[in-house]
């Protein structure tokens, strides 16, 4: 029974179920079992399924928005407010403690279960502020939620106020932290390479005006003592090819930004100094003989 719901996508009606064969009787046995679980009449789901899956279709919608993204690994900001997408007929009870969305058919329609990819990036976009909705929409590319393609449908419909941000989109932004980051530091006039490479060390997430190298920390991402050495390692290395090092984590960009901009502002000028008094040296070294 748990087979035939998990190959339906989890959540499946009657209708769906008896059509593969499976009787009133054999529903009833492993509902009182607990193989299985009514969510609401005529709706079925599996019994390990997701306590918010089931809770969103227990009221006839499926999860979407930010709560699909943010199943799935994609950047969905930062509330946990559960989104419930509801098809145009449903008469559910508002609920304080969820958003509901309509359905729209232009990116398809799965319920029960989770709204497509589609739709779930794009109501995302109308919920999300501007630089949380770049970053979903960079973040859903890394991780392969939908293809470069599908990005480029929905930015032709995306909302006016996100223009300026999807021209700035850019397809290897490791996280939405980064891509946070990159889209402040060029609001303030900073020129920012996403993943700038370190030879023979792999890459940092951000290079500021080919001057400073920002690696941003993430806990689950650097933990370990053979993370720890490697990221060390090629600090040191970037330091080598006259690249300064910085490592901001989550509470320097969303807690103390202003003065995280300042520190960013002050490396990038010292940089600049030190690679300028370097240029000085060598010019004055070559006319050394005249």
């Amino acid at each position: 029974m748990n087979d035939v719901l998990c190959a339906l996508g989890h959540v499946a009606s009657l209708q769906s179920l008896t059509s593969r064969g499976i009787s009133s009787g054999q529903l009833r046995r492993s509902v009182t079992t607990g193989r299985i679980q009514r969510l609401r009449r005529g709706v079925y789901g599996c019994g390990h399924l997701d306590e918010r899956i089931a809770r969103a279709a227990a009221i006839g919608g499926a999860l979407t928005c930010v709560s699909v993204l943010r199943a799935h690994g994609v950047w969905a900001g930062h509330s946990l407010r559960l989104h419930i997408q509801l098809p145009p007929t449903s008469s559910a009870t508002p609920d304080p403690t969820a958003r509901f969305h309509w359905a729209l058919p232009r990116f398809g329609l799965r319920i029960p279960g989770e709204a497509t990819p589609l739709q779930s990036l794009w109501q995302a976009l109308h919920c999300l502020d501007e630089e949380n909705a770049i970053a979903a929409m960079e973040s859903a590319m890394w991780t392969g939620f939908l293809r470069p393609e599908q990005i480029r449908q929905l930015a032709v419909h995306a909302p006016r106020r996100l223009h300026d941000g999807i021209r700035r989109i850019v397809a290897n932004s490791g996280s939405g932290n980064e891509t946070i980051v990159r889209l402040r530091l060029e609001r303030a006039g900073f020129t920012v390479v996403a993943q700038g490479h370190v030879p023979g060390m792999g890459h940092q997430d951000l290079v500021v005006d080919d001057c400073v190298g920002i690696d941003v920390d993430g806990r689950a991402w650097h933990e370990g003592d053979d993370r720890f050495a490697t990221d060390r390692d090629r600090d040191v290395q970037a330091e080598g090819l006259g690249r300064h090092s910085l490592r901001i984590r989550t509470a320097h960009i969303f807690q103390t930004w202003p003065h995280t901009l300042a520190v960013i502002e002050r490396a990038v000028a010292d940089a600049r100094r030190d690679r300028e008094r370097r240029h000085g040296r060598v010019l004055v070294k070559l006319g050394d003989p005249f």
